[in-house]
């Protein structure tokens, strides 16, 4: 029968290997915690430097081009747009009658056309249209425009603005430091100003000739003002 010394002896053995065995559960979590935390960074890191994949818009012939403007600035009838990047309907606008716009009265020295941006919606709304200027420094505000559009329902995110800007070419460098800068939120704050100072109460709004029309009377509004314009 054992002593009562060695029963104490074994109970003190294995309360030490409990011990033991807890702390070996303890590293193995910690390890296992550890392993988890780089696999997740890998991860992070395969995801941030995936390539972003957008739709690149079929190119719309544009001449000439003045900054957010073009056409003819001695045109007939002067036509400016007031556009939310964010907005469904001026995506629409620029899907389903833009091209028409363009070819069939910019191009033909009827029109003159401007974009002017008026953010309201999110602040993507504001994001898009400052990277639209950003773009404009460098020739491109048209090109960068069509791919907003053409991406409308993406997130425009930073990441998506700047891959639309390595697509058309533009000088990275110069595009990342014009939009760190902030360089044109103020404008684009204006630009939201002016609009609700003509009157301007959503998007898309044209103002033809200084009338106030939605996408729907565009195109009539415009004919008249040219009719207007040709008579004695």
């Amino acid at each position: 029968m054992p002593s009562s010394q060695s029963t104490s002896k074994s109970k003190r053995v294995s309360y030490r290997e409990l011990q033991q065995q807890r702390q070996r559960q303890k590293r193995l979590i910690a390890v296992v915690f550890v392993a988890l935390a780089a696999i997740a960074v890998v991860v992070v890191l395969i995801l941030s430097n995936r390539p972003v994949e957008f739709t690149r818009p079929e190119p719309i012939e544009r001449s000439p081009v003045n900054a957010t403007s073009v056409g003819d600035p001695n045109a007939p009838v002067k036509v400016e747009e007031f556009s939310d990047f964010r907005c469904v309907h001026c995506a629409a606008f620029w899907r389903e009658s833009e091209r028409r716009l363009v070819e069939e009265y910019v191009a033909t020295g009827k029109v003159y056309f401007t974009y002017t941006p008026f953010s309201f919606i999110s602040d993507e709304s504001f994001l898009a249209a400052e990277a639209a200027y950003c773009a404009m420094d460098q020739g491109k505000f048209w090109e960068f425009h069509d791919y907003i559009f053409a991406n409308y329902d993406l997130p425009m995110t930073e990441k998506l603005l700047r891959a639309f800007a390595q697509d058309l070419k533009l000088n990275l460098a110069q595009y990342d430091n014009c939009m760190a800068s902030g360089k044109y939120r103020q404008k684009v704050q204006e630009d939201g100003q002016y609009a609700r100072s003509k009157g301007v109460t959503g998007t898309p709004t044209f103002d033809v000739n200084g009338t106030l029309v939605g996408q729907t009377e565009l195109f009539a509004t415009i004919d008249q003002a040219l009719a207007s314009s040709t008579q004695p």
